[in-house]
């Protein structure tokens, strides 16, 4: 079974340019307890339904696919 998992880059400025950590995540459910943001939030911004917010404005949240 492929298991797909949520990778969080987290910067120190807003232009994405200094790399803070990178954070692997099963669900998103786990990054929004580490962000504390809801999961809701999280989710519309993954999927471009709203601007980043906050510390989303920092972040660059993708979905890893096994191959």
């Amino acid at each position: 079974m492929k298991k797909n998992s949520w990778i969080l880059h987290l910067y120190k400025d807003i232009e994405h340019t200094d790399l803070i950590k990178i954070m692997e995540f099963d669900t998103i459910k786990d990054c929004s307890d580490v962000l504390k943001v809801e999961t809701q939030i999280i989710s519309n911004y993954f999927h471009g339904l709203i601007k980043p917010r906050g510390v989303l404005k920092y972040c660059i949240l993708y979905q890893s696919v096994p191959l």
